[in-house]
Formats: structure tokens, sequence, C-alpha cells
């Protein structure tokens, strides 16, 4: 099939799937409520900050310290020793840690002392959060030993750590689940089209079975990736998650997806008679892709299924798209999840072609 006709066939489809606003928005609507919900439901500001205190001094001056942390109600404190509160921070399970040094109360009368502070720097939201609530904190602390000068600084510290907002991991799992419904349904329209003659149709012209697999393929990939865009910024807007790795990478881990989604409800649209059949195996198919790939929660599968979760599809592509967005990762973290999706996306394919008919 010439190129031109190609284009043409790409961009009828693609016109065919943009009028069908059921189609490609229902799919984003789940998307956006899921994270509208999940959002709110563990949102941060619904959390007390998590703190630790290490007082090395135990003198009088560092217990009023602690006791004006204590006195917030929205800090969660905890008193501990540096090493193992640090360890804590550095996996997600304090927001921040102040260390008040030895030689705390000598400093203040001689001229100041500097509290050691570490915070979270994966999340800028609770970073920001934390900055000001503990200096709110010292300040007052400041105001009542002596309010000509600040006998307490903070010399602070931003701290690469392991934690992460829930919003954060939801979100790539919602690109990757719209990216898994919107293009299974390729299956639904083969069936359809083939119930409703239009498939005979196309048959008795020029038209190659590969030629039209590949130019639904362009279409649908165009709609998803206008979906995680809008999916993307829906999380930027609202809850500030941010794509910490590069758009390129991004893109093409999209696209390996589209291809192997595809891929599958093309399977499926080879073996399905009719478009009852092909919905009552799309949701066989798609529904426990959705819970073992952990588009929602995370899974830690027992020994006996982990062979079954690292084969589905929607793990690796959850797993890649949450690598981009949330650790910056590049092609020496993402290759085994571009190579299983890729696996997937020949595979299926090739077993379409082979199967394809008209009618």
């Amino acid at each position: 099939m010439p190129m031109r006709g190609f284009v043409r066939m790409a961009i009828s489809q693609a016109t065919i799937l943009r009028r069908n606003v059921t189609f490609w928005l229902v799919s984003i609507f789940i998307a956006a409520l899921s994270m509208l919900v999940f959002g709110a439901l563990f949102s941060p500001d619904q959390q007390p900050l998590r703190l630790a205190v290490v007082d090395e001094d135990g003198s009088p001056a560092a217990a009023e310290l602690v006791t004006a942390f204590e006195s917030v109600d929205s800090v969660e404190l905890r008193l501990g020793v540096r090493e193992p509160e640090l360890s804590a921070l550095h996996g997600g399970d304090r927001e921040a840690v102040v260390v008040i040094p030895q030689g705390f109360e000598a400093s203040i009368a001689t001229g100041g002392s500097d509290l050691e502070v570490f915070y979270d720097n994966s999340n800028p939201t609770e970073l920001a959060y934390a900055t000001t609530t503990l200096k709110a904190v010292v300040d007052g602390y400041n105001q009542q030993v002596n309010p000509m000068r600040d006998p307490v600084r903070m010399r602070s510290e931003a701290v690469d750590t392991n934690s992460g907002r829930y919003i954060d991991f939801l979100t790539p799992g919602m690109v990757g689940m719209t990216i898994m419904f919107t293009n299974l349904a390729v299956g639904f329209m083969m069936v359809n089209w083939r119930e409703q003659g239009i498939l005979r149709r196309l048959g008795v012209t020029p038209l190659r079975p590969g030629a039209f697999i590949g130019s639904q393929a362009v279409s649908f990939a165009a709609v998803s990736i206008a979906q995680v865009v809008i999916i993307l910024a829906l999380g930027r807007l609202a809850f500030g998650v941010e794509v910490q790795g590069s758009v390129v990478w991004l893109a093409l881990t999209a696209v390996l997806g589209v291809l192997c989604m595809l891929s599958i409800g093309y399977v499926i649209a080879s073996f399905a008679r009719t478009v009852t059949s092909f919905n009552v195996v799309q949701q066989l198919v798609a529904f426990p892709m959705l819970f073992l790939g952990g588009s929602y929660f995370p899974v830690d599968p027992s020994p006996a299924l982990a062979p079954v979760v690292n084969a589905v599809p929607l793990t690796h592509l959850n797993d890649a798209l949450r690598e981009v967005i949330n650790h910056g990762g590049g092609p020496a973290d993402l290759w085994v999840s571009w190579l299983v999706l890729l696996t997937w996306a020949g595979g299926g394919f090739l077993v379409s072609l082979r199967l394809f008919r008209w009618q």
C-alpha cells in the first residue's frame, strides 16, 4: 500500500476515534476519578509531619526545644538516636530529623547554636511544609529565649530518599491502566467491523492486513499519547506530580505499551466471533492484569505467584513508567521492561497477522 494511502487510512481511523468521545473519555475519567479520590484520601495534608528529634545535649534548654516541637498538633514526634533516625529518613519513614548537638545550651549562652536539620527531598510539597513548620517552632523558641537575636539557627540539608507519596505511585499506574484499556479496545473495533461487513468490503481493496493493522496502530498510539499527556497534566496541576526523567524515554515507554496492548487486543479479536464474546474475553484478560500489574497498589506476590506477575505486560509497563516519572530512570534501568513489552508486541502481532481474516 502506498505511503500516502497508509497515512490517509491512519488519519481516517484517528478521526473515527476522536469522534467517539465515549471511547477515549471513559478511560481518562476512570483514571482522573481514581487520582482525585485516592489522592485526597492519602494527601500529605491529612497526615502529621513525621519528625524525629535527636537530643545529643540532654540539657534543660534542649528539653524545652523538644517540648516546643511536641506542642505542635500537626507533628508526630519521635525521640531517637542519630544513625537509626537518619536511616529511617532515607527509608521514607520520617519527613525530617532534627539533631540538637552536644553543647547546645552552652552555645546559646555564648553566642548561638546551630541545629542540624535533615529533610526528605523527594517531595517538594512535603519539603515546603516541613521547612515552614520547623522554622515556625524555632522562631517561637528564639522569641522566648532572646527576642533581640536568634540564639538558635537551623543548618538544613535536603536528603534524597526512597520515599514517595501514594499519588506519585498512583499516577503512572493510571497512565498504564489507560493505555491498557484504550488499546485492548482495538479488538472491539475489529470484531464490530467484521460483524457489520466493513472488513469484508475493505478486503476487496488493495489494502493488505499488515498495512491495515499498522494504520490502526498509528491512530491508537496518537490517541493514547494524548491521554497520557492529559493524565500527567492532571497529576501535575492537582497534586504536584513531577516527571523526573526524560520525556523521550517516557514517550518510548508509552509507545511500547501501546503496541503491546494493541497486539493483545488483536489476538483476542482473532478468536472472538461476536462483540459480546470479545467483551467477555477482554474483561477476563484486563482485570487480572489490572490488579496483578500493580496499577493501584504495590504487588508483593508469593513465590508461587511471582512468575505470573512478572509475565504480565502491565507489570512491566507500570514499572517502566514509574522508573521514568518518579526516579528519572534511563535505558539502563528500563531495558528489561522494554524487552518484555517488545516481546509481547512482536509475538502478538505475528499471531494476529497469521490469524487475520476479513470476514
